[in-house]
């Protein structure tokens, strides 16, 4: 059947033309260690908790979600009003740039970091500014914050602990930004519960800081796809105007509101990760020839010889790890998720195995 005409993308927005699609493997056959996930089963019982629960599908969820804002607010110390929950926190970064970015302003972000928040600005065609971070790995504040004098500039996203990196930027440094520029400073703190250090303290004095959460690392929500940010109740208020209607679902809420109930025992398995990881770096930082980065999350960054010749040799024999790619000043590096301790266990034989140059045919 003909049509009026004959070229989809001539009806596209630029900026979508342009915007190339973030993907990831699905790969269930492997031993994921490539997205910074929670690798444990929910606590005992939480999953009964939950099912337990009369859901009523039927019906829209809480479009304000306030019981799930309430659960939050124990937990961060910060007043219902001040909370904002989302499908994520992919879709809070766009709520923020939908309200305070936009044509003719700009966002700064120092790569090597998280790869949402320049997707997130194309689509509301909000312009990038990058400055990189020192040596790949330090905030370089005194130009972020010259940078963000420019008239165009409205925000500022400052991950922390960073991923891909892992590495924590000084609080001071952060708060300077704050104090100083003049603009919305998003502090992404989805690492957060393994750092064990936070800027929430400090919202009640600056109705321009902001901290993005989520429920998708430490909690081991990620399949729920659940968020929240914090900040002022006015800074929220506006953000809030952009929402669309019902966007956390009623699962995702409930699930929520149980896991905050469940803290105790999510701790354990916080501090499980954290020694795993620091297993995991002490391993890596014996095999010759291989760099690896400090880190305060619970995943870390490292340089072997051949980044890609290992990421398909660890495929090789199960191990789905992420393949960074060509990073900002460090390179090309893989990155590695904490599994469980056992899975660790046999990376770490993987690795030493690799490195004495033994080839694996594909599974």
């Amino acid at each position: 059947m003909e049509t009026a005409f004959s070229n989809l993308e001539s009806l596209v927005r630029s900026g979508v033309r342009q915007l190339v699609p973030y993907e990831v493997k699905n790969m269930p056959e492997c031993i994921k260690l490539d997205a910074n996930e929670n690798p444990f089963p929910w606590p005992v019982g939480m999953r009964e908790d939950l099912f337990s629960e009369k859901l009523m599908f039927n019906r829209y969820p809480d479009g304000m979600a306030q019981d799930l804002k309430r659960a939050i607010a124990t937990y961060t110390k910060i007043p219902a009003e001040g909370i904002l929950v989302g499908n994520g926190s992919d879709e809070l970064i766009q709520l923020i740039l939908l309200t305070f970015g936009g044509l003719g302003k700009s966002m700064i972000i120092h790569p090597p970091t998280f790869g949402m928040y320049k997707i997130s600005a194309q689509l509301t065609d909000t312009t990038v500014v990058e400055v990189p971070l020192l040596n790949g790995l330090d905030l370089d504040s005194e130009q972020i914050l010259k940078a963000s004098l420019s008239p165009e500039a409205h925000v500022v996203i400052i991950c922390n602990p960073n991923n891909p990196t892992g590495t924590q930027f000084p609080r001071e440094e952060i708060l300077q930004l704050v104090r100083e520029s003049g603009k919305i400073i998003v502090v992404d703190e989805a690492y957060a519960e393994f750092s064990g250090e936070t800027l929430i303290s400090e919202i009640e004095n600056y109705p321009n800081l902001v901290i993005l959460r989520t429920f998708s690392k430490s909690f081991g929500m990620a399949g729920l796809r659940l968020g929240y940010l914090l900040g002022q109740a006015e800074t929220i208020a506006l953000i809030n105007r952009v929402r669309a209607p019902f966007n956390v679902n009623l699962f995702s809420q409930k699930a929520g509101i149980l896991a905050l109930n469940y803290l105790s025992e999510y701790q354990v398995q916080i501090q499980c990760l954290k020694a795993e990881t620091q297993k995991l770096y002490e391993g890596l930082t014996q095999v010759p020839d291989v760099v690896v980065y400090p880190t305060k999350a619970n995943f870390i960054l490292f340089k072997p010889g051949d980044p890609d010749g290992w990421a398909a040799e660890l495929l090789k024999r199960g191990f789905l790890v992420r393949n960074m790619g060509m990073l900002p000043i460090i390179g090309k590096a893989l990155r590695i998720s904490a599994g469980l301790p056992e899975e660790n266990d046999r990376l770490l034989r993987a690795i030493r195995e690799i490195n004495s140059g033994v080839i694996r045919r594909p599974l």
